[in-house]
């Protein structure tokens, strides 16, 4: 049985994996691992593109953590590490799977990550609340987090990446300075404070009501100083006014502290002031804002005199003496004392005390003191000790006491009067100086031996010389490197293990700098006490004693190889660091120095910026000269200079991207770049375009103002109804059709206003929407009625049902309408449009027999005329063969004869034709158009021969249509086109066809229920004159005389009633002398009335 703790052990530690490299605990775990036992499998056999991206995330300082493979194991990095708890996930979280690592919001979670992984698209979440179970407990958690496709190295996508940060301190952090705020106005309007705001810029300020009634001043929301000044009496006025340019000046701190008198110039009431305020500069040392607050104390301030002229006396005795005072009587043992005497004996001032109270507080330790001094003091008449008393708090203190006999009329002792003093600090000095000396003797001692042991136990070889250069010191480390006695190195044998070539230029930088008292630093070749030869580096800078007098060198030699090797280690370091910043998923770059130099930027960045790789090696603002006045440069300056990491949320950015400056909006962290000094040497930047998501936000305010305006402007009313509470909430006007007293009522109010025939129906349709899996939308129909006046009316209910953190369902909220004049018209319509129906039947009766007898009429008539004309061209043919008189001349009027009766016959045969393309008797069958263009070709095949004309088609779609009519439009359309073309050009036809979109659809004002084609009839003919593209679908129309071109003028009409047949319609496209365009647009299937 395999277990985590089981796998955890040292499978990989003799291999060398680069990407585990400064990967730091989550790296060492991932090493140990026994992965093999994974779906992900060996570490060995793993994609480049897993590796690549694990060295990626183990370096990252950002929270980051990918899933992998069909299972999704999971890894993550240090930065991710605390988001896991104390005592939660983690070390477990590394190798387990997705599911069974985030049980609790694998619900959430995983249709993300399977979009991710089957469309390859990012997602991203801001601040959302995803509760997981950590610390021993489920905890609500705030993210903000991507996910993002990672490709193993076929490309294929193998995993995501999320990048994350915990924001759940921020989200805190917001709620409790909302509720700062808050407080904070309610403080001040608590207080009675008067407040103001002023820009040194205008000179202008703005200051809350009280603070303007106060001055006089009008309700503006922004007064010129000077108006305000005006109020202020003159003795003061001078004196804030000078404060206030004193606060506006950098130097002072901006600090503004004062108490003035204002006079209000309409009241005339005089009230004092106490003005605190602060200015407050940019990094220019600018001022750019000017605030603080007033407090009225005017009661305060005579209250203070009269307690001043008070305690100055008193103030004037204590500090003068700075004692406390006693007096004992020998007759009774009372003790009369000052509260500073109990404040230093006990802590604190107490009254009614006795002599024996107060001997409690002396140290026990010290009473003898006191019966010392008493009985020195019954000699010589005076007593002084300096016991230590223990206070009520239990802290010590040392007292001194001294006191004299006092002597009654009669010469004998009746009292002794003291005083008492506080030489606890005295005391406490007096003893560390004692101490102090006493180490100091001994430190002394001791620094030279803590000085030599701290220097022998470096790793560095250092050494110290006097001002002349003369070496005075080597430590261990320096000793035993060269392999030389200290003596042989002080007397100068140190030079000896400098190879040759390098032995004058290490002398000479070391006498340079000595003589310049400047910075010693020299690179050379040295030989160690084992004969190899290494690169050193020795360096030094000059050290002055106590007076700051200088006193020589002290520096440092040390084995420079192992750094040589790590530049080498550190370029393909940063090589691997490149590779990761070019295939993160997010936009990442590195500015360096104080210029802001685009050190690495990804072509995401880039991309963002608008620019191309020209931009590495550029300072920002060079680089990107638009970002110039916006507050980015300003930012980066400010994390350079305080190393604090900036985080910003959708922030805006004049960028100048494809030519065109147009704002975008960003998520980005702007992260100090440390040396291994802990110096600041540069920022790391990783953004994600967020513009959409802002533009989305806009919309959607802009779309709920429209909504709350379209509400109103509809006449519509909202509601609401609280399952739990079972609570009715309305607008006013729903409030006004129930006739209610407020916008609020019980439930069972609400149904009892419900007219009865519909009220269960009601409440089944609300109970219906609660019901789990059914629509969680309401939309009924039903009569109300008010309870003040009884008026009935019909309204039009629908709403959505809201679902609360537990996922069970909180409320229905929605809109009604009052459609009772709606219904009405409705019924009366409904009267109207039955009472026109009829009238209408019978007058299609009618007009369809009366076009059964003009179709009748039509084909008699045609039929008829076809008849004499087929014979008198019988008689004409004979005659032209048996006339021998003038052949000539009979032979021409005989032709003539036949031409005019072949026209008159095809011009009756067409008029039959376009009279039945008006039945209404249409049969609809699919057609393939291909096979119509076939035969037609077919047809015309000699035509085509003749002339050498090419005819294309291909690919033409299946319609539902009428074949014959299909025929005929095709038909005529490609005779035309070989009837028109030019004398001396080979006619070319393509015929090719296209689905229409709805735009276009809805554009010529046809069905949008129905899909349509359209079919394009192109050739190179002679053309006509674009104004004519109308007239040519004319019945008997022609543009051509009948000896130029034969024909009757039918054929186009014909093609128009055809589309007319069918839903559809036919327009046509031409230019003179370059050829014609005719373009049907027909239905792909029949709607059946």
């Amino acid at each position: 049985m395999s277990s985590k703790k089981n796998r955890l052990n040292s499978v990989n530690t003799t291999q060398d994996y680069f990407f585990l490299q400064n990967g730091g605990e989550a790296a060492e775990i991932i090493r140990n691992f026994h992965w093999s036992d994974t779906s992900v499998g060996a570490m060995e056999n793993w994609p480049e593109s897993l590796k690549n991206t694990l060295a990626t995330m183990l370096s990252s300082k950002f929270p980051m953590f990918l899933w992998w493979g069909e299972d999704l194991i999971q890894f993550y990095n240090d930065s991710y590490r605390p988001s896991l708890g104390n005592e939660g996930k983690h070390p477990k979280a590394m190798g387990q799977k997705a599911s069974d690592c985030w049980p609790e919001i694998w619900y959430f979670i995983y249709p993300l990550i399977s979009k991710v992984l089957t469309t390859g698209e990012s997602v991203w979440y801001d601040d959302l609340l995803l509760p997981i179970y950590r610390n021993g407990k489920m905890e609500d958690v705030y993210w903000t987090f991507s996910y993002s496709p990672i490709r193993d190295d076929e490309r294929h996508i193998k995993g995501v990446l999320v990048v994350c940060n915990e924001t759940t301190e921020k989200v805190s952090y917001n709620q409790k300075l909302k509720e700062s705020k808050e407080e904070l106005e309610f403080a001040i309007n608590a207080a009675e404070f008067g407040t103001f705001d002023l820009n040194p810029l205008t000179n202008k300020f703005s200051a809350n009501t009280r603070l303007k009634n106060w001055f006089g001043l009008k309700a503006e929301d922004e007064i010129l100083l000077d108006n305000a000044l005006a109020a202020i009496a003159d003795p003061d006025r001078k004196r804030v006014v000078d404060a206030i340019n004193r606060a506006l000046q950098y130097e002072s701190g901006g600090k503004y502290d004062i108490e003035y008198t204002i006079i209000n110039p309409r009241t005339k009431k005089q009230r004092t002031v106490h003005a605190l305020g602060k200015a407050w500069f940019d990094e220019h040392k600018n001022v750019y804002r000017f605030n603080g607050t007033l407090q009225d104390i005017s009661a305060h301030k005579k209250a203070a005199e009269e307690l001043l002229k008070s305690r100055q006396l008193t103030d004037l005795t204590i500090k003068s003496m700075g004692l406390g005072l006693f007096n004992v009587d020998f007759k009774d043992n009372s003790i009369d004392y000052s509260p500073e005497f109990s404040l230093l004996l006990s802590g604190k001032i107490k009254h009614k005390l006795t002599r024996r109270d107060f001997l409690k507080y002396v140290h026990p330790d010290d009473l003898h003191l006191r019966a010392e001094a008493i009985e020195t003091g019954m000699e010589t008449g005076t007593f002084y000790y300096t016991p230590r008393v223990i206070w009520d708090d239990g802290s010590i203190h040392r007292i001194a006491v001294s006191a004299a006999r006092m002597i009654n009329a009669e010469g004998k002792p009746a009292a002794f009067s003291g005083t008492v003093a506080d030489i606890t600090e005295q005391e406490e000095n007096r003893v560390a100086l004692q101490l102090a000396e006493s180490r100091l003797v001994q430190t002394k001692l001791e620094a030279d031996r803590l000085f030599r042991n701290v220097t022998d136990s470096s790793p560095t070889g250092l050494w110290l010389s006097d001002m002349e250069g003369t070496l005075t010191y080597f430590n261990k480390t320096l000793i035993d490197f060269t392999g030389l006695s200290e003596e042989v190195l002080l007397s100068g044998g140190w030079s000896s293990i400098i190879v040759e070539e390098d032995l004058k230029t290490a002398i000479t930088s070391y006498l340079e700098a000595i003589a310049r008292k400047g910075h010693f630093d020299v690179l050379f070749r040295a030989k160690k006490h084992t004969g190899e030869t290494i690169w050193c580096r020795a360096a030094g800078d000059p050290f002055y004693d106590a007076e700051g007098q200088y006193a020589g060198y002290a520096g440092f030699c040390m084995d420079m190889d192992e750094i040589i090797s790590g530049r080498k280690a550190l370029a393909e370091s940063e090589q691997r660091i490149s590779l990761m910043i070019e295939q993160s998923p997010v936009a990442i770059c590195l500015f360096t120095g104080t210029n802001m130099k685009i050190e690495i930027a990804n072509d995401m960045m880039i991309g963002y910026w608008g620019k191309d790789k020209s931009v590495i090696g550029q300072p920002m603002e060079e680089a990107v000269p638009e970002l110039k006045g916006q507050p980015f440069m300003k930012i980066l300056e400010q994390v350079y200079r305080t190393g604090e990491t900036y985080y910003g949320r959708a922030e805006p950015a004049e960028l100048k991207v494809n030519d065109v400056i147009s704002t975008y909006y960003f998520d980005f962290t702007y992260s100090p770049i440390r040396n291994a000094k802990g110096e600041i040497y540069g920022i790391m930047d990783i953004a994600i375009d967020v513009t959409d998501r802002v533009i989305a936000d806009k919309k959607l305010e802009e779309t709920r103002m429209a909504l709350a305006g379209a509400i109103e402007l509809a006449e519509l009313a909202t509601w609401k109804l609280d399952l739990h509470a079972n609570t009715f909430f309305c607008s006013t006007r729903f409030k006004h059709w129930l006739g209610l007293e407020n916008h609020s009522s019980t439930k069972e109010e609400l149904f009892s206003l419900i007219a009865e025939s519909h009220r269960q129906k009601v409440i089944s349709s609300i109970e219906h929407a609660l019901i789990p899996g059914a629509s969680a939308f309401y939309d009924y129909e039903f009569p109300i009625s008010s309870k003040l006046t009884g008026q009935v009316r019909i309204i039009h209910a629908n709403a959505q049902l809201i679902y609360g953190k537990d996922g069970l369902p909180e409320c229905l909220s929605g809109t009604a309408q009052d459609v009772t004049k709606e219904r009405e018209l409705q019924e009366e319509l409904k009267f109207k449009v039955k009472e026109r129906t009829a009238e209408l039947h019978a007058a299609n009766t009618e007009l369809e027999i009366n076009n059964q007898e003009l179709q009748q009429f039509a084909y008699i008539a045609s039929h008829d005329l076809q008849e004499p004309v087929r014979k008198i061209s019988i008689f004409t043919e004979m005659l032209k063969e048996s006339l021998d008189k003038n052949p000539d001349k009979v032979k021409m009027y005989i032709d003539k004869i036949i031409t005019s009766t072949k026209r008159m016959k095809n011009l009756i045969k067409d008029v039959l034709g376009y009279s039945r393309l008006s039945s209404n008797s249409k049969t609809f069958e699919p057609v393939d158009l291909n096979l119509i263009m076939h035969d037609i070709v077919n047809d015309f095949d000699l035509t085509i021969e003749q002339k050498s004309a090419l005819v294309l088609f291909e690919g033409l779609p299946i319609i539902e249509a009428i074949p014959l009519q299909m025929s005929q439009l095709f038909g005529n359309l490609i005779g035309n086109a070989l009837k028109y073309s030019k004398a001396d050009v080979a006619p070319n036809i393509s015929i090719r066809s296209e689905e229409v979109p709805l735009a276009i659809v809805n554009e010529l004002s046809l069905n949008n229920a129905q899909q349509y084609v359209k079919v394009e009839v192109i050739d190179n003919g002679i053309g006509f004159n674009q104004i004519h593209a109308e007239q040519i679908f004319n019945i008997f129309q022609r543009l051509h005389g009948k000896d130029e071109f034969a024909g009757t003028g039918i054929g186009l009409a014909m093609c128009r009633r055809i589309l007319q047949n069918h839903n559809g319609i036919i327009t046509a496209n031409s230019q003179e002398g370059a050829g014609t365009t005719f373009t049907v647009i027909i239905p792909v299937k029949q709607i059946y009335n």
